[in-house]
Formats: C-alpha cells, sequence, structure tokens
C-alpha cells in the first residue's frame, strides 16, 4: 500500500517525506530541512531506506567538500535552522506513537557519523 501523504522516514536523523509515484509506479523521498533538495527512489517502501542513507552521505560528503552547512536555516529571521522547527512540529505526533523522536535522531545521527556504531541505526517510517 502507497505511503500516505503524511508519512516520514528519518534516515541519518534527517525527515524525508515519503510519496509515491504513480506514473512510475516507485516510492520517492524527500529530505527535508537540508539546504538543497535531496531526493532518492525505490520500487519497495524496503528499498528506500538504502537508497536514502546513500543519497544522504553523498549530499553530506559534497557539502564538505565545498565548506558549506548541509542545513537549511529557518526563514524566519531566527539564528536557528528549518531542521530544528520540523523536529518540534514531529515531536508530539511521534510520541503519540510511543516514539521519543529526540532519542531517536541521536541514535541515527550518531551512528550515521564517520566512525559510527556500525554504520546505520536503521531508518523508521513514521504515519504522523
Amino acid at each position: 500500500m502507497p505511503p500516505s501523504a503524511q508519512d516520514i522516514m528519518l534516515i541519518g536523523g534527517i525527515p524525508a517525506l515519503i510519496s509515491y509515484q504513480m506514473p512510475r509506479a516507485v516510492y520517492r523521498g524527500v529530505f527535508v530541512g537540508l539546504s538543497a533538495e535531496v531526493d532518492f527512489f525505490a520500487n519497495t517502501v524496503a528499498g528506500l531506506e538504502p537508497q536514502g542513507e546513500a543519497a544522504l552521505r553523498s549530499f553530506l560528503k559534497l557539502c564538505q567538500r565545498e565548506q558549506r552547512s548541509p542545513l537549511q536555516v529557518s526563514d524566519e529571521g531566527r539564528k536557528n535552522y528549518l531542521l530544528e522547527e520540523i523536529y518540534e512540529q514531529m515531536a508530539e505526533p511521534a510520541r503519540r506513537c510511543g516514539i521519543d523522536l529526540y532519542a531517536v535522531v541521536r541514535e541515527q545521527v550518531t551512528a550515521f557519523q564517520p566512525g559510527g556504531e556500525g554504520g546505520s541505526a536503521g531508518a523508521i517510517l513514521l504515519s504522523l
């Protein structure tokens, strides 16, 4: 069954909106809160995780080479990142699903970094 418009997959601590692309019959993920559009595709929901990890790692390496931040700054004039606002919006719905969003994000970010605990903490799919 295709994900709903509210399905979000957390990969490396970064949320990605998941949708089903009818004409191509593929699932598409688009990371949110990054300084550029980073998307990935897979034929199955299970295939999204490795494709998303590869796309995110590639983007982070590019940002490192170009010495720029991978995170998008908030439009509200405050000196914070859009990702922080996204986490605030996701925290309560995730809690209602029995998920401590910030604990999951910390675990994923730690595991996702070079030298992290075995590569990946595993993506999670949230239907919010």
